[in-house]
């Protein structure tokens, strides 16, 4: 999809990412506050006005520049939900669905399994790819040339969507399945190597050595 359909909204928008922005605006206010005083303290100890002004606008630009690298951080998750989602802090009335865009802006609904990221040695960056035994690839996701911390939590939120969405659907955990087929066919190699174990000690060649001198 070109466009995120008008039922979906995009993951800074949801209720449970409401804190990051209430922590934006305190964060802000903090750094105009603090400027302030600093501001006013050079210019009580007669330090040059415009100095001091000079000074307390650095302050705040630099403290502002901070807190807006790490809210756009939150803030350009790729990841989007529907109002059935537990993102949307209701009580789910239907089925929750989640997109995750890539990095041509285009969004794409991820499937049952969780993700990863691969690195792209055709276009460079990571690619966006299931988690599951042959990765396959969903589209190209991310053109950071290495796995930088907002891409980490990137990725730690939208499983963490997929997670919680298969959770509200009662869709079984594709994890957990895989660990009881491996527990499964684990409990019939150790089965069939004992019984084939069995045999050999039945059919030994020595066994009926000993067996015909009795």
């Amino acid at each position: 999809m070109d466009q995120l359909p008008v039922d979906m909204v995009r993951f800074i928008d949801t209720p449970v990412a409401q804190p990051f922005h209430k922590g934006r605006n305190v964060a802000w206010i903090g750094s105009i506050i603090v400027g302030g005083l600093i501001g006013a303290i050079l210019n009580a100890v007669a330090v040059n006005t415009l100095v001091a002004v000079a000074v307390m606008l650095s302050i705040i630009a630099l403290n502002g520049t901070v807190v807006w690298l790490r809210f756009r951080s939150h803030a350009s998750t790729p990841l989007a939900v529907n109002m059935h989602h537990p993102f949307m802090d209701d009580e789910p009335l239907g089925e929750a669905m989640l997109l995750v865009q890539l990095s041509n802006g285009t969004w794409i609904d991820p499937g049952v399994h969780r993700l990863r990221i691969i690195p792209d040695d055709l276009i460079g960056g990571f690619s966006l790819a299931q988690d599951t035994i042959d990765f396959p690839v969903l589209g190209h996701f991310s053109s950071t040339k290495e796995r930088t911390p907002e891409l980490a939590r990137h990725m730690a939120l939208i499983n963490q969507a997929i997670a919680l969405r298969d959770a509200v659907n009662d869709v079984p955990d594709p994890i957990d399945e895989a660990r009881d087929r491996e527990a499964i066919e684990t409990g019939l190699l150790e089965r069939s190597w004992l019984e084939e174990e069995g045999e050999l000690d039945v059919e030994s060649p020595l066994v009926s050595f000993f067996r015909t001198k009795e």
